[in-house]
C-alpha cells in the first residue's frame, strides 16, 4: 500500500535551524478545521488517535518518530500514539506549515486539507476530555478495583488448574506488523481476538490496539479453554471492562454521523481504468475463509489501483476505493454481516451492492455483472452477493470496493488499512 512515507523528513542539520522560524511563523497561514483533520485521520488510521500497530507510524495522523521529534513532539508525548488528539494536531500543524497537504498525499484531497485555514480550536498543553484516548485510559482503572476484591475467590480456582495449566499454555513473541486479530487467526486461538486480549491484558495494557514489540503474550488453545476460564477467572472478570468501553466509542462516533437517505453517485465522463495487478501482487489478496475477528476479503484477486490515488478519471480527483484485479463472474462475497441498504444500479459505478455492519461503516462493492442480494436482506460474513463484472464506467472487468462512514459516496476511508485491522491478510 502506497503510504506513509510523506510524514519522514530529510533535513539536515543546516535544514532543521531554517525549519524552525517557518514552524512558528507559519503555523496560523497554514492552519486546518479540526473537523478536516478528523477527515485525514478516518483515512489514515480509521480515526484511531491511538493506533500503533508496529509499522513506524504512530497516532491518528500516522506520523514517523523522526517527524513527531523533529517538530517538536517529545514536548508532548515519547511518540504519537501516546499524545492527545489536540497534540498531534498541533504538531500536524507545523508539518503543514513546512510540507504542505502533500505530507498525506493518499488522505489530504478526499479530506480537504488545503493551506490559509482557520487555526483548530485545539489545547495541546492539556489533555482533551474528548478525546478518543480519554475512554481507553480510564476504564483500565475502573476494571482494577474488582481485582482487588478478589482474593477471597482467587485462590481456590489456581490451586486446582495449575496442573493442567502448564501443559497446555503455550507464548508468542508479537513481531512488526501484528495485531491482535492476526495473532488470534494465525494461532487458532479459542474466542479470538477479545480473548486474547483479556488473557494478557496486564501484558499489552488498556488499548487493545497497542501491541509493543517484544511483548508475550501467552495463548489459549481449544482443549484448555475451560481450564484456562477458571485457572484466570478472578484476574479476567474484571478485565471485560476494557471491551464495552471501546465497543461504545466506536458505535457513539458511528451514530452521530448522519446517514442520508439520497445516494450522489460520482460523475465522470472518463471511463475507468481496469487495474492492473501492483507490483508484488501476483499473490492474492486475501481468503475466502473466516478469520477469527469474523472478516474476510470480498474477493480472492490481486490489487489493483489504490485508495487515494490521483487522477482526472475521477470527479473527487482521487481514487475512492480500492481495486481488486478480477475477472467477469468472480464471487463477490460480503466482508462480514450486515444488512443491504442498497442494491441496483448505481450510475458510473454499474451495478452495485452496500452493505450496513455492526460497526456503523458500509462496505460497497460495484461494477458488478450480477446481484444476488435485495434491499433489507441480512447477510453473513463471506455469503456471496453478486458476480465481478464491467458495469458503469470502466474499460475493462474488476471489483471497484469501498469501505465508507456512510452509505453515500464521498464518505470513504483506506479500505485496506480497515480490512488489514480485522484481521484480513492482504
Amino acid at each position: 500500500m502506497p503510504k506513509k512515507t510523506r510524514l519522514a523528513l530529510t533535513l539536515g542539520m543546516a535544514g532543521a535551524i531554517v525549519a524552525a522560524p517557518l514552524i512558528t511563523g507559519l503555523a496560523t497561514a497554514n492552519a486546518a478545521s479540526v473537523s478536516t483533520w478528523d477527515k485525514v485521520a478516518m483515512g489514515e488510521s480509521s480515526g484511531n488517535w491511538h493506533i500503533n500497530t508496529g509499522n513506524g507510524f504512530y497516532g491518528g495522523l500516522q506520523f514517523t518518530q523522526s517527524t513527531w521529534n523533529e517538530f517538536g513532539g517529545q514536548q508532548y508525548a515519547p511518540r504519537a500514539d501516546l499524545a492527545t488528539k489536540d497534540q498531534q494536531i498541533a504538531i500536524a500543524e507545523k508539518v503543514l506549515a513546512v510540507q504542505g497537504p502533500g505530507a498525506w498525499p493518499n488522505t489530504s484531497g478526499p479530506a480537504g486539507l488545503t493551506k490559509g485555514g482557520a487555526k483548530p480550536a485545539v489545547s495541546p498543553s492539556t489533555k482533551a476530555a474528548g478525546s478518543a484516548k480519554t475512554s481507553v485510559t480510564v476504564a483500565p482503572k475502573a476494571a482494577e478495583k474488582p481485582a482487588e476484591s478478589a482474593p477471597t475467590t482467587a485462590p481456590a480456582p489456581k490451586i486446582e488448574v495449575v496442573p493442567a495449566a502448564a501443559s497446555t499454555t503455550s507464548s508468542y513473541s508479537v513481531v512488526k506488523g501484528d495485531t491482535l486479530s492476526k495473532i488470534a487467526a494465525d494461532k487458532a486461538v479459542t474466542g479470538g481476538w477479545h480473548k486474547l486480549y483479556a488473557d494478557n491484558r496486564a501484558v499489552i495494557g488498556g488499548n487493545p490496539d497497542v501491541i509493543q514489540i517484544g511483548q508475550k503474550l501467552k495463548l489459549s488453545g481449544k482443549a484448555k479453554a475451560a481450564t484456562t476460564t477458571a485457572t484466570a477467572k478472578a484476574e479476567v472478570a474484571p478485565k471485560t471492562a476494557p471491551k464495552t468501553e471501546t465497543t461504545t466509542t466506536t458505535t457513539t462516533t458511528s451514530q452521530a454521523k448522519p446517514s442520508a437517505s439520497v445516494k450522489v453517485a460520482p460523475k465522470t465522463t472518463v471511463k475507468e481504468k481496469a487495474p492492473v495487478a501492483t507490483k508484488g501482487a501476483s499473490v492474492k489478496a486475501g481468503s475466502s475463509s473466516v478469520n477469527a475477528s469474523g472478516y474476510v476479503a470480498p474477493v480472492s484477486g490481486s490489487l489493483g489501483t489504490a485508495f487515494g490515488t490521483g487522477g482526472k478519471l475521477w470527479s473527487s480527483g482521487s481514487h475512492t476505493g480500492q481495486d481488486f484485479v478480477v475477472g467477469t463472474g468472480t464471487s463477490v462475497k460480503a466482508i462480514t454481516s450486515g444488512t443491504v441498504v442498497s442494491a441496483g444500479n448505481g450510475g458510473a459505478y454499474g451495478n452495485e451492492v452496500v452493505i450496513k455492519h455492526a460497526d456503523g461503516k458500509y462496505s460497497q462493492y460495484a461494477h458488478l455483472s450480477s446481484i444476488s442480494v435485495r434491499v433489507g436482506a441480512t447477510v453473513s460474513t463471506g455469503q456471496q452477493i453478486g458476480l465481478s463484472g464491467a458495469t458503469g464506467n470502466v474499460t475493462g472487468p474488476h471489483l471497484h470496493f469501498e469501505i465508507r462512514t456512510t452509505p453515500n459516496y464521498g464518505s470513504g476511508i483506506n479500505p485496506v488499512t480497515y480490512l488489514r485491522a480485522h484481521g484480513v491478510n492482504l
